[in-house]
């Protein structure tokens, strides 16, 4: 088994994690910056750890997790919906602001990116569950994305975490058929 390196975006996410996993190894990014000697550090350590990119719920966040998603090989991602990673006054979203239990079960619930995968998701699917082009289909992508720890997402994302996960229409039919919490 890889040693594990956690990748967040600064130094505010770095302490609320050591609370709670003093152990834990990362490596902070600095912010939505993204300079190419950062980015050649974590590729240097893609070779020899599995990657968890552990970012914030938020449009920084998913630049970050699509850039380095892109380029690495060992790559993981942790998700926390944006809801449970507000501050105290509602204006800032980030990993440093959700609570240990939000933190712990976004860490218990990592998704791997499925190699080769085979999923039979499509757009026509995604219309069809009211997943685009709905009035409900924001509402509809919310739940089906807490439910499976994927990350808020818009329909396009959806589509392209759905097979990144290697996540069935299936597994979509079943947690839509659930009724909402």
């Amino acid at each position: 088994m890889r040693p594990k390196v956690f990748v967040v975006e600064g130094r505010n996410d770095v302490s609320r994690l050591k609370q709670i996993y003093p152990d834990i190894e990362m490596i902070s990014t600095n912010g939505s910056a993204m300079d190419p000697d950062k980015i050649e550090v974590i590729q240097k350590l893609d070779e020899t750890h599995d990657i968890i990119l552990f970012l914030d719920p938020d449009h920084a966040g998913e630049r970050i997790r699509r850039l380095l998603g892109k380029s690495l090989k060992h790559v993981f991602h942790a998700f926390i919906n944006q809801d449970a990673a507000k501050s105290r006054n509602g204006k800032k979203v980030g990993v440093e602001h959700a609570s240990t239990a939000v933190i712990e079960k976004a860490l218990e619930n990592i998704q791997m990116i499925a190699a080769d995968t085979k999923s039979d998701i499509t757009h026509a699917f995604l219309y069809s569950m009211g997943l685009t082009g709905s009035p409900f289909s924001k509402q509809n992508r919310q739940k089906l994305a807490k439910t499976l720890h994927i990350g808020y997402t818009n329909g396009k994302t959806l589509y392209h975490r759905l097979r990144m996960f290697g996540i069935s229409q299936n597994q979509v039919i079943e947690v839509m058929r659930e009724p909402s919490s």
